[in-house]
């Protein structure tokens, strides 16, 4: 599995998360050391990956 780090757009703290599932609008991440999913979207594929889990939000840019 690919790991990724996500960022936390309340706190800006980063979490090292591994990719289940991908596609171009959709990514399902497991955060390491936890059993919490995260479902992140985005509209078109010039947008970071978006999603909510637990009140706080999170996001991922893809490098081009």
């Amino acid at each position: 599995m690919e790991t990724i780090t996500i960022i936390c757009k309340n706190n800006g703290k980063t979490k090292e998360a591994q990719i289940i599932n991908q596609s171009d609008k959709y990514m399902k991440v497991v955060v390491e050391g936890t059993q919490l999913f995260i479902e992140l979207f985005r509209d078109t594929v010039n947008k970071p990956y978006t999603g909510h889990t637990a009140g706080l939000e999170f996001e991922w840019q893809p490098k081009n």
